[in-house]
Formats: C-alpha cells, structure tokens, sequence
C-alpha cells in the first residue's frame, strides 16, 4: 500500500501528513500486518475495508479516525477501446457501481 518507511495521511481539512516509521515488521501483505496488529506487535496502517471486522469485534482499536490513507485506485484495462466485448463493458459498469462509500460492508 505504502511503498517506503513512511504513512501518508490527510486531514479532515485536506492537510497532507507525512510520518517517518520504523519496526520490527514491515510487509506489502494486507493480511499479515492485519494479523500482527491483531497478535498486539503494534500500530498498523490499514484500509478500513480490511480491519473492519477486527474494529466491530474490539480486537483492534481505531486510531487518527478523521485522517485518511491515500485512495487506492483500480484499473480497468483491455486491449481497445473501440473492441471491448459486451460482458467486459457490462462488468466495468457493475463494479463502478460497486465501489461507492462503505462497499466492504
């Protein structure tokens, strides 16, 4: 999510946060940093969409809860514009209306 030793956040009012970090743990895999907050090893930055069930239960905490990760995009991709099949068109279609505030839920 985060490439390098730092989170990036943004205020409520649109001020960008930049902050240094440092551990024992560093990984790209979602579910793992999800599974060591969880274990207690420390403070995780994570997409609400993958801590929601830990956050509902109490197994984690919610912290900076006015800040925000930079958004994470998703790409549609194919090979022409003017060749793209009727089921691709359709599922494109589907998932820009799927991904709207609180999709995970």
């Amino acid at each position: 999510m985060q490439g390098d030793a730092r989170w990036n956040f943004t205020s409520p009012k649109g001020r960008l946060l930049s902050i240094p970090v440092k551990g024992p743990l560093r990984s790209n895999n979602l579910s793992a940093l999800l599974a060591a907050a969880r274990d207690g090893l420390g403070v995780a930055a994570l997409p609400r969409y993958v801590a929601e069930e830990s956050l509902k239960t109490s197994a984690l905490t919610a912290l900076l809860t006015d800040w925000t990760l930079p958004v994470q995009e998703i790409h549609a991709v194919y090979s022409s514009p003017r060749l793209v099949p009727a089921k691709v068109s359709t599922f494109i279609a589907w998932m820009q209306g799927e991904f709207g505030d609180a999709w995970w839920a």
